[in-house]
């Protein structure tokens, strides 16, 4: 009986944090591989993903992805802006945000991975059964 309530005890201690949403977090880096999970606060309803371009005066651009978590994809847009707006150097030109997209679900913010499609699980099936296949066949 004692150990029930152990298991009660800890699925409550842990119900926060199992119901709480989790994004990858990328703060201005170059690719998307290079990102980390972070389990959201409980303000925080969606998951976003943008980048940051950089223009320099010689008309040279860089590409930095940044993401997280924020209340709103409005929150989210505003946290982008502030960030292009605080970029002071005398070499660049403008800082624009490009590509924010938001979510809702777990871990949607982040690349995405290949082998997801439908036509990618067939022709894994196909591959790793192929050989059974044929081998029934002679």
């Amino acid at each position: 009986m004692r150990g029930l309530y152990l298991v009660l005890l800890t699925a409550l201690l842990c119900y926060d944090h199992a119901l709480s949403l989790r994004c990858y977090v990328c703060t201005g880096i170059q690719g998307m591989d290079q990102c980390h999970v972070l389990p959201c606060g409980g303000g925080s309803n969606v998951c976003y993903k943008g980048d940051l371009v950089t223009t320099l005066t010689n008309g040279q651009q860089t590409k930095v992805h940044h993401g997280s978590c924020a209340p709103s994809c409005e929150a989210a847009s505003e946290a982008m802006q502030l960030v292009a707006n605080s970029v002071q150097n005398p070499l660049i030109s403008r800082t624009e945000v490009q590509g924010l997209s938001c979510c809702e679900r777990d871990l949607c913010n982040g690349v995405t991975r290949a082998g997801r499609s439908l036509w990618a699980l067939a022709g894994g099936l196909l591959l790793s059964l192929g050989p059974t296949l044929l081998w029934a066949l002679l």
